[in-house]
């Protein structure tokens, strides 16, 4: 993908994710500096629908992302993603405590907190979670099949935390993120998981956040990302 394209793409997922709105090239030329009219964006737009990045629900309305482009503006998100010492000195003190003195209840809930999003923590047979109501308050859901997706989800997550755990303790070497029914404890095409691992004592504890698929990535993989720094330090 060229240097254009892929500017665009990353501009109409922030916009979305901003928004909620379907995006169009006239949002684009008033709010970024391509450097080209309104129409050669329409034509990048087109261009990227055609190639599944982007989706157009109406014709000629706005595009919204579909899971391919999420994932492609997820991939430079963490290659990009520093985390800052502001983030780490205001937003992590706190968490790192009650992580690190075991109180893993009150991490997660604090953890909620802080994203805005449902929070999950799990440690051997232990399974918390906290912010199921959060989580409803930043989704745009069509259906009622949505709403009782999501609820089983909700339901099914200490059991599917658990099955998993092993593997994903194995493999997590950095905050991963999946994207729609990608994610293995979650099955929604709704949502969007983000997950890591920290070590805790002599154990590991799975932490994870789970919110819609136009969640700020970037903050949240910050924060992900401050906690294993300041572990490490």
């Amino acid at each position: 993908m060229n240097i254009r394209s892929k500017s665009i793409l990353e501009a109409t997922i922030k916009e979305f994710i901003k928004t909620g709105e379907p995006v169009s090239s006239k949002d684009l030329g008033k709010k970024y500096k391509f450097g080209v009219k309104d129409a050669t964006i329409r034509n990048e737009l087109n261009a990227l629908t055609k190639e599944g990045f982007l989706a157009q629900l109406h014709t000629s309305g706005g595009r919204v992302p579909t899971d391919k482009g999420y994932k492609f503006f997820v991939e430079e998100t963490v290659e990009d993603v520093i985390a800052s010492k502001e983030i780490m000195d205001n937003r992590c003190n706190t968490l790192l405590g009650d992580l690190q003195g075991g109180h893993l209840r009150d991490f997660v809930e604090a953890f909620s907190d802080e994203t805005r999003l449902l929070g999950v923590g799990q440690r051997e047979k232990e399974t918390y979670k906290s912010g199921l109501d959060s989580l409803f308050e930043q989704l745009d859901l069509d259906t009622k099949d949505d709403i009782h997706e999501i609820i089983h989800d909700f339901e099914r997550l200490d059991e599917r935390m658990h099955e998993m755990s092993r593997k994903l303790l194995g493999e997590l070497k950095e905050a991963k993120v999946y994207i729609g029914n990608q994610s293995p404890i979650t099955k929604s095409k709704n949502l969007s998981v983000i997950i890591d691992s920290y070590p805790v004592g002599d154990f590991k504890v799975l932490i994870a956040i789970v919110g819609p698929k136009r969640m700020d990535y970037d903050r949240n993989l910050k924060l992900f990302k401050s906690l294993h720094k300041r572990i490490n330090e």
